[in-house]
């Protein structure tokens, strides 16, 4: 992957210039010193040690919690320039609060292009094995490979459909909550991707599928299947398990267990938090494929690509047109250690 160096200095440069400096900048000029650069107010807001609120209460002197829209565009002609980040940062906010994705990955890496050439390992037991090695002979080898393994992004988005008539009248804060829900939709979208991806393994044309482990009964979930699964990334790939991921049925399923039921064990039917079956979070999944329990080491198993952030259509917030505003990122999930996760299915006999 290419980095563009002179970019990354030139926002280290902006960035990092006394406060003083960086606040003389307001309102359209700020706009568009901070587009070329790929910044966001966001980060500059960080670079300054605040965050929207409190700029807008120290240079607008106006109050997002209680101000309105209209209101807002009217106080100072610089406030408008602000608006496209205040409805990003919501979303944002949504789409990391809300979904499970964020635990499950390594890190979300940005990139510079729609497809990525991933470097991992390809694990083999004979060659990953330490042996004692006598003078002069080969040692064994992990080889980190490159460039036969590449990643096609995808785009996602959603619309918001609202004139300006219906916005302006509502406040900045209801605005955000409304904003923030269709970010946690978004990242409903990426949970359910990382599920598929988990299972069925990413689009490269290497096979990225997730070693697969029988129940013993098909159609049945039994503890001893939630056993099986957990040795089997535990003592065979040698993982560690740190997330099992459901769908509503099999979550149903487990939790009437009778391992899981057991009060001295967990008080999920007192206090409503899952439990942890052998020591492993349980984390819902409404898009999880049918029949299985992915049990997965997060710290290894699959990353988040990002290409495009979240893009807003920016021109049309900023001159007050809500007609069709579009929220987009390009984005998907590349696996790093197929063998850092396991499927458990008990849809084998249908």
């Amino acid at each position: 992957m290419a980095y563009d160096v002179a970019l990354i200095r030139e926002r280290a440069r902006f960035l990092g210039q006394p406060q003083e400096k960086l606040r003389s900048l307001r309102g359209r000029e700020l706009y568009e010193t901070l587009e070329p650069l790929g910044l966001t107010h966001t980060q500059y807001f960080r670079a300054l040690g605040t965050n929207v609120q409190e700029y807008c209460a120290q240079e607008f002197g106006i109050d997002l919690s209680r101000i309105s829209v209209e209101r807002f565009f009217q106080t100072d002609p610089n406030t408008k320039w602000l608006f496209p980040d205040v409805v990003r940062e919501a979303v944002v906010s949504g789409m990391t609060r809300k979904p499970s994705y964020p635990q499950l990955i390594i890190r979300d890496e940005a990139i510079t292009s729609t497809a990525y050439d991933v470097p991992y390992v390809a694990e083999n037991d004979e060659n990953e094995e330490l042996r004692r090695v006598a003078e002069g002979s080969v040692i064994p080898e992990s080889e980190i490979r490159y460039g036969d393994r590449v990643v096609k992004l995808d785009k996602f988005g959603r619309g918001v459909i609202a004139s300006y008539e219906v916005i302006r009248r509502m406040s900045v804060d209801m605005l955000r909550v409304h904003l923030r829900r269709i970010g946690e939709n978004l990242g409903r979208n990426l949970d359910a991707r990382v599920a598929q991806v988990l299972v069925e393994g990413d689009n490269s044309d290497e096979d990225t599928s997730a070693t697969v482990v029988n129940t013993h009964t098909a159609g049945t979930w039994a503890y001893a299947d939630l056993v099986a699964g957990f040795n089997k990334l535990t003592l065979e790939h040698y993982f560690t398990p740190t997330h099992m991921l459901a769908n509503a049925a099999t979550l149903e399923a487990l939790l009437g267990l009778e391992e899981i039921k057991d009060s001295a064990l967990f008080d999920f039917a007192k206090t409503g938090n899952l439990p942890t079956p052998l020591g492993v979070k349980l984390v819902p999944m409404a898009n999880q494929p049918a029949n299985t329990l992915t049990i997965l080491d997060a710290n290894y198993a699959i990353q988040k690509l990002t290409e495009q952030d979240l893009l807003i259509e920016s021109d049309k917030l900023i001159n007050q047109q809500w007609d069709r505003t579009y929220l987009t990122t390009v984005t998907d999930f590349a696996i790093i250690y197929p063998k850092a996760r396991v499927v458990v299915n008990s849809g084998w006999g249908s």
